[in-house]
């Protein structure tokens, strides 16, 4: 319950001291104070601590109080508002990232309908080249393949984003291709 210091109903509710402060006007200035007297119960052992920390720092529990409070208050304040300015900035980013996928997502549709209506659908297998001798491929590079190749081992067609080896030769990358089950020799 709050009430002033000086308060003389220091047991009346603070409604009924507001109350009597508009009936007699002229007293109201007297009463109103800008401190008022908070009693709350505690447990003991958080009274025990308050006088400990209070004698520590050599100031009475009534401003150790008071000085926590107010803390708390200014800590609730501060993370309160930063965390508004947290949400908004997320939300932008946020924002951001989905307006650069939907405008990917857009130039991939055009593109890929540009492609299609320009070039005419590819076939089926690669052309074939003459694969380099065993004894020109000097190793295998892993690789991601980007259009479909066949295995020159097993004769599997692979297709785009599958896993595959590229023949390696002294003139660059050869025209050979495993797939991951063949064994490289």
């Amino acid at each position: 319950m709050w009430h002033d210091e000086s308060d003389p109903n220091a047991d009346e509710p603070l409604g009924a001291a507001d109350e009597f402060d508009r009936k007699n006007g002229e007293r109201s200035g007297e009463r109103r104070r800008k401190e008022r007297v908070l009693h709350t119960r505690i447990p003991e052992a958080l009274a025990e601590d308050l006088r400990r920390v209070a004698d520590d720092l050599r100031v009475p529990v009534s401003n150790l109080v008071r000085n926590v409070l107010e803390e708390a208050f200014s800590v609730v304040e501060a993370v309160s508002g930063n965390v508004g300015e947290l949400i908004e900035e997320v939300m932008d980013e946020a924002e951001a990232v989905r307006d650069r996928i939907q405008n990917r997502q857009r130039r991939r549709r055009t593109r890929d309908a540009s492609r299609r209506s320009a070039a005419p659908e590819p076939a089926e297998e690669p052309a074939a080249s003459a694969p380099p001798r065993d004894d020109e491929v000097i190793g295998w590079q892993p690789l991601v393949l980007a259009r479909p190749q066949r295995c020159e081992s097993c004769g599997t067609l692979m297709g785009r984003g599958d896993s595959a080896f590229a023949s390696v030769t002294p003139k660059g990358v050869g025209t050979s291709w495993r797939c991951e089950e063949c064994p490289i020799d």
